[in-house]
């Protein structure tokens, strides 16, 4: 700090130099700041927790068999990168367990029935990880059709008893799946599809409850694979035991409110889920610079390779979170060493 307040001082004092001695010309040269990033020593930002909120009621056992068909398309990229990831699994009617007093239905899902996992929380170590997620992501459809994701993801991460998976350091991804829209309310009686009711809650009071949880806007996504239009809700009602689908009007909301993805239920979970899995590892792997940099001066290596920048397979600058994000390819890995060095447009 004495060294940085030193070269503050003695830049000031050449700059007061060059104005008395040359009255036209009084510019000079602000040194390059840097910050580096040792992902081994400050992985908080490699963290990243994952919540699966999904629909258990009667019309969605293709859509939960499509969800862990699919489940590698998502989990790939953390594994092969050595992430350090928790995940869970949640039901859409959790948020029974607050009106009724069985905490139980707050906890994690590990299966259903006798067909149980015994595993709450995975995470990179969990032995058979894809058959584990799929015992757990296989609710049933016997679930209540009242659908609150969103009164059920708050709930079972403001309960003490699931400590054993959020951590305030790192980056939280809650992916929803559910063929109907959310309708949480103040109360536990059935909204029936009521957007104008008084008692529904707010969609920005689950966006300042998850700021309240991490670190900042910055620090989660809320994902959806829902009924994105009319043309799939009508397809889903077609099918057998299909007739409680709804467009996810807010469940879209949400998702738009925290950069989040959404995807149709109607398609192949496949591409979805890969692009989910994009999203979450570019916002986790996201580093915020400690000014505001020139932008032209930015200079990306990992493990001392230079990087490009490209929105594709290198790095992008944000002005308005003033973070460096990396795309594809370039995206480090557990343990990489990252190096940012720029040149700041001011010295404050």
């Amino acid at each position: 700090m004495e060294m940085r307040n030193f070269i503050k001082m003695s830049l000031v004092a050449s700059a007061l130099t060059l104005a008395a001695c040359d009255k036209t010309d009084r510019s000079f040269s602000i040194l390059a700041g840097s910050s580096e990033f040792q992902q081994s020593a400050t992985y908080e930002v490699r963290k990243i927790d994952i919540l699966w909120v999904i629909d258990n009621s009667g019309s969605m056992d293709s859509s939960q068999t499509n969800l862990v068909n699919n489940f590698n398309s998502f989990i790939n990229s953390f594994v092969t990168k050595g992430y350090d990831f928790r995940m869970a699994v949640q039901a859409t009617d959790a948020f029974k367990g607050k009106f009724n007093g069985n905490n139980n239905l707050r906890r994690f899902k590990d299966g259903v029935g006798a067909n149980r996992s015994g595993v709450y929380v995975m995470d990179k170590d969990t032995p058979n990880l894809e058959s584990v997620f799929t015992t757990n992501a296989r609710l049933g459809v016997n679930g209540d059709g009242d659908e609150r994701a969103f009164s059920s993801f708050l709930d079972t991460l403001d309960y003490s008893a699931n400590s054993d998976f959020r951590r305030h350091d790192a980056f939280l991804a809650i992916i929803i799946v559910s063929d109907e829209d959310d309708f949480s309310s103040t109360t536990a009686t059935y909204l029936n599809n009521n957007y104008s009711s008084p008692n529904l809650v707010p969609v920005q009071s689950y966006v300042d409850f998850l700021n309240s949880i991490t670190l900042g806007p910055q620090d989660y996504s809320v994902n959806a694979i829902t009924v994105m239009d009319t043309a799939c809700r009508d397809h889903l009602i077609s099918l057998p035991g299909g007739g409680g689908s709804r467009v996810g009007i807010r469940n879209m909301d949400l998702v738009d409110r925290t950069n989040g993805v959404k995807g149709s239920l109607c398609s192949d979970f496949g591409p979805t889920l890969a692009e989910i899995s994009r999203s979450i590892v570019k916002l986790a792997s996201s580093f915020k610079l400690d000014r505001e940099p020139v932008v032209s001066s930015i200079l990306v290596k990992i493990n001392g390779f230079v990087i490009a920048n490209d929105s594709i397979n290198g790095w992008t600058y944000d002005a308005v979170t003033r973070t460096v994000s990396f795309n594809g390819n370039s995206v480090p890995n557990e343990g990489d060493q990252v190096s940012i060095t720029f040149d700041p447009t001011s010295l404050q």
